[in-house]
């Protein structure tokens, strides 16, 4: 198997070993207590872009954890992605460079040819 299909089926494990992903983001927000050295929170906010708007809700600590895992997963996916895309971008470009100078080298072993003559015709009228 070539190297490139090695990388490329090892790409495809690990996202198969992906078991749960979520669109969006989630932060931790902290808010000024009584005593400024000690904040509140953490307090958890999933953000979410769908059907054109910005959704927003605020989540527990459990579900949060939750959410922070399927986020990770999804991000962890897209770049497995973004390495498959290169990957095969690469192998394309070297497959095309490989093939165009095997043409180079066709062309480079001998001189052009000239055009053959084109035979002469006698002109209407002469014999």
């Amino acid at each position: 198997m070539s190297k490139f299909l090695e990388q490329r089926q090892l790409i495809f494990q690990k996202m198969a070993q992906i078991e749960q992903m979520e669109h969006g983001s989630l932060k931790a927000e902290y808010r000024a207590g009584a005593d400024p050295a000690h904040p509140r929170g953490p307090y958890f906010k999933y953000q979410v872009w769908e059907a054109g708007k910005n959704h927003s809700q605020r989540v527990a600590g459990p579900r949060a954890e939750q959410l922070r895992q399927a986020v990770a997963g999804r991000q962890q996916f897209e770049q497995l992605a973004q390495e498959c895309i290169q990957l095969t971008v690469a192998h394309t470009r070297q497959r095309q460079a490989d093939t165009d100078s095997k043409k180079n080298f066709r062309n480079q072993s001998g001189k052009k040819r000239p055009p053959k003559p084109k035979p002469l015709l006698p002109w209407p009228g002469r014999a």
